[in-house]
């Protein structure tokens, strides 16, 4: 299922389950600000992972200077997941476009750092140390784990 709305797009992957049933992944595709900003929720893995890759390569065609993936709500993460990022990083580095990957769930982190991928990526995080200023987020670089 697909929701469009000003400048947001939701992809919604579900299982054959009854309609009442949560999707078990949704992507959210933000291009209100400067950067866009893809928000991936739930399990990533072999039936939803390509979702990510698919709507992150859609999103580099129009060759923003970066792309960021918060991936904060992740809930499962398997290797298809890893997979799905490191073609999104290549097809984001041959198009010039940063890739930084966002407040990354542990679920996430854990893979990325046991298969050797972590340093392929930019990690950053959000500071809960510090209040930012009203209507702003702070970001810093995470370092590796």
């Amino acid at each position: 299922m697909h929701q469009i709305g000003r400048g947001h797009v939701c992809l919604r992957a579900a299982h054959s389950a009854p309609r009442s049933a949560q999707p078990i992944m949704t992507l959210d595709l933000d291009t209100d600000g400067p950067v866009p900003l893809i928000t991936v929720r739930g399990e990533v893995d072999m039936s939803t992972a390509h979702l990510i890759n698919e709507l992150a390569e859609h999103t580099i065609a129009r060759r923003p200077a970066r792309l960021i993936l918060d991936l904060s709500r992740v809930t499962f993460f398997s290797a298809h997941g890893i997979s799905a990022l490191l073609r999104t990083q290549r097809a984001a580095a041959g198009a010039d476009v940063g890739l930084i990957l966002r407040d990354a769930a542990p679920c996430v982190t854990y893979l990325l750092v046991v298969t050797g991928s972590r340093r392929n990526f930019r990690v950053a995080t959000t500071r809960v140390d510090a209040p930012a200023p009203a209507g702003k987020r702070r970001t810093a670089e995470r370092s590796p784990v």
